[in-house]
């Protein structure tokens, strides 16, 4: 099957540039390959129009709704390969079918490093975050804790002081990289930092997630109501490793104005682009690649009526 744009992602950024290219008249595939990112958040607090919040899953819900009313087609399924044998021909191939696609969107996103506690998944998107611009607010009053070994932990630590004065890092048996460097800051805002390893978390398990309390490996107990995670991500690019596409030195697709990437044709929106990891900027960097896209097979067929 053939489609003027095929997207490889189903988050945020892909659906928007969906609904955006769907309703310009276009034939859109967009391979949705599960749960991402955005559907652990239980709450988007900042996103326009819900004041009282919007989980992750519902904006994936209604945004697959929305693209397939304007006629976008959502596949379950993963890409196992990609081709570019022209500047106007993709070959999309998945397990079990083929498509071709005059355009290519990478929203392929990214994968949170996990903390290595045994019961992180009871509180993780609920007490325990990623993103220290998107949730620093969640932090306020809390009794905080920073997971991480390395500077990224003191510097999180430090921006959180915004919002409590209680927080201290806990880097679960490794040396805090930098400690020596930022000893002084952290003693002046009362931030402690603990190397003992974590045995566990406690709190509510279940839809709640609330995190109340942190158990080390020696015994001590620790109250705690929030955490953010600072061990970085995984960028999964691994399919497009192959389309010789420009990275920046975290492995960042890199693109410009309009989203479009160092190879004609081939365009990259969400977390998989090197910018704030936050729902509203996907959303729109979907609709800055749709307007591309449109603007490109536009002027091809202008073009091909004036000849």
């Amino acid at each position: 099957m053939r489609f003027d744009t095929v997207i490889i992602g189903a988050g945020p950024a892909g659906l928007s540039t969906a609904i955006q290219l769907a309703r310009y008249n276009y034939s859109v595939l967009v391979f949705d390959g599960g749960d991402g990112r955005a559907s652990w958040v239980p709450k988007f607090h900042n996103y326009l129009g819900f004041p009282q919040g919007v989980s992750g899953k519902d904006i994936l819900r209604l945004g697959r709704e929305q693209a397939q009313k304007y006629g976008a087609e959502i596949v379950k399924s993963q890409v196992v390969k990609i081709e570019h044998p022209g500047e106007e021909e993709f070959l999309i191939t998945t397990s079990s079918a083929e498509y071709q696609s005059r355009r290519l969107v990478l929203a392929t996103g990214i994968q949170d490093i996990q903390p290595e506690i045994v019961n992180r998944y009871d509180f993780a998107g609920r007490s325990i975050f990623y993103c220290l611009d998107c949730n620093s607010y969640e932090f306020s009053g809390q009794k905080a804790v920073v997971f991480g070994h390395n500077e990224r932990a003191i510097f999180n630590a430090l921006g959180l002081l915004d919002f409590t004065h209680q927080i201290y890092i806990a880097t679960n048996g490794v040396e805090l990289e930098g400690y020596e460097k930022h000893k002084k800051t952290l003693e002046e805002y009362s931030i402690d930092v603990i190397t003992e390893p974590i045995e566990r978390l406690h709190g509510q398990k279940g839809v709640k997630g609330k995190l109340e309390e942190i158990e080390f490996q020696n015994g001590e107990k620790r109250p705690t109501e929030i955490a953010l995670s600072t061990y970085g991500y995984n960028i999964n690019n691994q399919l497009v490793e192959k389309l010789n596409l420009e990275t920046n030195h975290s492995g960042h697709i890199k693109v410009g104005k309009f989203m479009d990437t160092n190879i004609k044709n081939i365009y990259a929106v969400g977390d998989i682009v090197d910018t704030s990891q936050m729902l509203v900027l996907a959303v729109s960097e979907g609709i800055k690649a749709a307007i591309a896209i449109h603007r490109s097979l536009q002027s091809q067929r202008k073009s091909t009526v004036e000849e």
